[in-house]
């Protein structure tokens, strides 16, 4: 097999469907959120990015800054290694005790972007579960559906915040058998909030477990902030 002619025409193919990606050549101007400069092979301009996810700007927020710019002077740059290598870095470990304090859990675990989070623990919890069936929201997340599809386990998707249709596909299946409801509180394509009252009340009935994504909720909703549950 021609290695390279197959992944050459696999990348031409993307040309040609317009699905082929670039990333933008982007940085951020301190002070200014959200402007930043993009660079091209014409040059640079100002922009303005209507796609960072640091809503409120505390990437910017002069104590943010100076905070970074401590830990770095204190324990220099980088991890040296996974945790399991070199252990966790003090400042992680208690970020991780006031998220777990804000949300009202025992623990709370740092990955690297929510994407990874989301595929990591969804696909993880599946899989340890004996003969699990997953019930996902037909709106969930791509990371969600990542998780959901790695598990490799049997899976069912309902219609959007449809508690009828969740019931219908719960009450079929076998009571033995663990079950996993995976949602979001808010949808962030359609800014709705998933019926999370009457989902974990069809979870008590039908002896479900439920795993749900906060992300969009959290900073705006409850009396911490910690989101809608």
């Amino acid at each position: 097999m021609n290695y390279d002619l197959f992944f050459t025409e696999a990348v031409t193919r993307l040309h040609e469907e317009d699905r082929y990606r670039v990333f933008q050549n982007i940085e951020r101007i301190a002070g200014r959120f959200p402007r930043a400069l993009w660079r091209n092979d014409q040059g640079e301009k100002e922009v303005t990015l209507w796609c960072s996810n640091d809503y409120l700007g505390m990437g910017q927020h002069p104590d943010v800054i100076a905070a970074t710019i401590n830990a770095v002077e204190k324990m220099g740059s980088g991890a040296g290694g996974t945790r399991n290598i070199g252990g966790t870095h003090n400042p992680i470990v208690e970020l991780e005790a006031e998220l777990a304090d804000l949300h009202g859990k025992e623990a709370a675990l740092m990955f690297t972007s929510g994407f990874v989070s989301n595929e990591a623990a969804i696909s993880t919890i599946a899989r340890l579960l004996p003969n699990c069936i997953i019930y996902s929201d037909s709106l969930n997340h791509a990371s969600m559906i990542a998780g959901v599809r790695n598990s490799g386990v049997t899976k069912r998707v309902f219609r959007h915040n449809d508690l009828a249709h969740l019931e219908e596909l719960l009450a079929a299946d076998p009571a033995e058998h663990a079950k996993l409801i995976v949602f979001e509180s808010v949808y962030s394509m359609d800014a709705d909030i998933g019926p999370i009252e009457g989902i974990a009340d069809l979870a008590d009935k039908y002896g479900a477990m439920t795993y749900i994504d906060e992300v969009h909720a959290v900073g705006m909703y409850g009396k911490r902030g910690g989101g809608i549950t």
